[in-house]
């Protein structure tokens, strides 16, 4: 079993100590989305560190939400795609003289 390592990072001025059994390369991944969030409001003057935090929440639930909806749109058009390639295989199968009982085909 993998043991739970302890992760540190600094964000948003505050230091954050953790364990997790979250690959390296992902909390790093993780790390660089938040402060590339961070850097789209560098436009702007000083924002309480708050209301930072609370945009970068907003920003990551949308982002999420926005992926959740491509991903199931995704899904649903596989699922067409296979249901027509599965109507097209039993139809080709009627026309080659297969039947759909044989053992010989996998199902």
């Amino acid at each position: 079993m993998q043991k739970a390592r302890e992760i540190s990072f600094e964000f948003l001025g505050q230091t954050f100590l953790f364990r997790s059994f979250v690959p390296e390369e992902e909390v790093k991944e993780i790390l660089k989305y938040l402060e590339d969030k961070k850097k789209e409001l560098e436009n702007f003057k000083r924002i309480p560190t708050f209301k930072l935090a609370v945009w970068l929440l907003l920003q990551v639930a949308h982002d999420y939400i926005k992926i959740k909806k491509e991903k199931e749109v995704l899904e649903r058009h596989v699922k067409n795609q296979l249901d027509k390639v599965g109507e097209f295989l039993k139809k080709e199968a009627i026309s080659w003289g297969v039947r759909g009982d044989d053992k010989d085909l996998p199902s």
